[in-house]
């Protein structure tokens, strides 16, 4: 099977301005994990929930702890908040910033692939550069879809 047979064709993206409340807003609203990052129909970074995660950490280092599981940060804030704060004020506190833009956290070295690589190509992509998904790119550099960890094992489960 083809790439351009198992990958997401409406692909939702985010703008280098973008807020990270607006990455926030639209991740949740999607049920994405992540996105890729366009600039005037170029393809020039990619998003995710662990870049997410990262910004807030690196906001207030206090909240790291010696795991290298990204996502307990998260449950550190929503349990404890940070240095006596509660979770809506550390929420106002990051969120409601505009200086936070995807500009500032996004990857800009994207892994891609092409639509006519084989699927087995796009697994064994992820796995060596550790990636959960594939922005998908013609030779010429046009962003036509997306593919994922998830993509890929509903095209097996087929």
């Amino acid at each position: 099977m083809l790439v351009r047979q198992a990958m997401t064709k409406k692909v939702i993206t985010f703008s280098p301005e973008d807020t990270l409340e607006t990455v926030l807003e639209r991740l949740t609203k999607n049920r994405i994990t992540g996105a890729p990052v366009m600039d005037k129909g170029k393809l020039v970074g990619l998003v995710t929930e662990e870049d997410v995660i990262r910004t807030i950490n690196a906001y207030d280092p206090q909240i790291h702890l010696d795991t290298d599981e990204a996502f307990a940060v998260v449950l550190a804030v929503l349990k404890h908040g940070v240095r006596g704060k509660e979770f809506d004020t550390i929420r106002r506190d990051i969120l409601g910033s505009e200086k936070i833009r995807v500009r500032h956290f996004m990857r800009k070295e994207v892994i891609t692939i092409q639509p006519e690589a084989r699927l087995e190509a796009a697994a064994a992509r992820m796995v060596h550069y550790k990636v959960k998904r594939l922005p998908v790119v013609t030779k010429e550099g046009k962003l036509v879809g997306i593919i994922s960890r998830a993509d890929i094992i509903e095209a097996l489960g087929k």
